[in-house]
């Protein structure tokens, strides 16, 4: 049965990503972005087998003021979201007055958390500073998640932290599961236990090969991977919405069963990420090195980076340089999947699974 709302979406995306394409080709300027996602700090109070925040050690971060410039720039660009990530942002003792500041200039937040830090204090003032959104880290149930994330009480603390948050009536609390072959057992459980909690909005992420995940034995393999994308399929439901996320950008015969719009890379096209000390790359999880940053801001508006840089994403010249890319029948629908899973080649759906090819 054809995914009308699907294919609706689809068309939709096409014209928008050949639209940016086009204008960065002019040199003409680009839309503002619909998210800037504030890589705040590598400082975090856990120990995560699979962390990615490892990658990099910073001598200094952000001031309280520069970053508050930077919201000024992005509120004049109607950039529609602000959010925050780490390491653990909680540990930044100005979290509260930056998101007060960014709710001030009419800029839409949200954080992404451990939940460890939540207590009532930090949740009344999330409500306060208007977040929108709170994503809190679950990784499994109670001896999984707290093994994962190298402490005993991280658990019931993440537990705490949804309930807080929902008890305040924060918009939008959401659950991230990064799935490994470690907690994939629990999937099942872990889903029926969410909307206990109040959440109706569940990010599955398969993990990424970065960080404390390099060259680990934590990526489910080609049956596993089958096993989540029909039980996503089956599962996804109004009580609970399961959205699997963009780092596997295309899912060959899944993609139309398990999502409703198309999902690709948003690197230059709909985001971007301002490092720990002001340097602007693509993504959190992207390594903060020479070749991935677009500019500093320290250095450069904002709105110089974003409408001169992200060149080799915009232009998708991956799709002829890469011969696997070249030669795809899908290369129009997986538009050369995530930057950085394509790092350890493991961006292609028919590379990690060959059964997923479409008839």
């Amino acid at each position: 049965m054809t995914n009308l709302r699907y294919e609706f979406a689809k068309l939709r995306t096409d014209f928008f990503l050949g639209g940016i394409q086009d204008r960065y080709r002019a040199g003409k300027p680009i839309p503002p972005p619909g998210y800037v996602i504030w890589d705040c700090t590598r400082r975090c109070n856990l120990n995560c087998l699979h962390c990615g925040a490892v990658k990099e050690k910073y001598a200094r971060e952000l001031s309280t003021e520069q970053i508050k410039g930077f919201l000024d720039q992005f509120a004049a660009m109607k950039v529609g979201m602000f959010a925050v990530t780490g390491g653990e942002p909680l540990l930044r003792r100005d979290l509260a007055e930056v998101l007060f500041h960014a709710h001030k200039r009419g800029l839409k937040t949200g954080i992404a958390t451990n939940g460890f830090l939540v207590d009532q204090g930090a949740a009344e003032w999330i409500k306060a500073a208007r977040v929108y959104s709170v994503q809190v880290s679950l990784d499994g149930l109670e001896t999984t998640h707290n093994r994962i994330r190298g402490n005993e009480q991280s658990y019931s603390q993440a537990v705490h932290a949804i309930e807080l948050l929902n008890r305040l009536k924060v918009p939008l609390v959401s659950v991230a599961t990064t799935v490994t072959r470690n907690n994939l057992p629990e999937i099942d459980e872990l889903r029926q236990l969410l909307p206990r909690l109040g959440v109706r909005l569940w990010r599955l992420a398969v993990v990424m090969p970065i960080g404390r995940a390099h060259e680990s034995n934590l990526c489910p393999d080609m049956d596993q991977l089958i096993w989540l994308l029909e039980y996503v399929k089956q599962c996804d439901s109004s009580e609970l919405h399961i959205y699997f996320g963009e780092n596997l950008t295309f899912l060959g015969e899944w993609e139309r069963k398990v999502r409703n719009r198309p999902v690709f890379c948003p690197i230059g096209f709909t985001a971007c990420c301002i490092g720990v000390d002001g340097n602007v790359r693509g993504c959190p999880e992207q390594p903060d090195t020479v070749e991935n940053r677009e500019g500093s801001l320290l250095d450069t508006p904002f709105q110089e980076i974003w409408h001169k840089g992200f060149g080799r994403y915009r232009n998708r010249k991956i799709l002829d340089t890469d011969p696997k890319c070249a030669d795809c029948k899908s290369r129009g629908d997986c538009f050369g999947g995530c930057w950085v899973m394509r790092t350890e080649g493991q961006h292609c759906i028919y590379e990690m699974i060959p059964e997923a090819s479409l008839p």
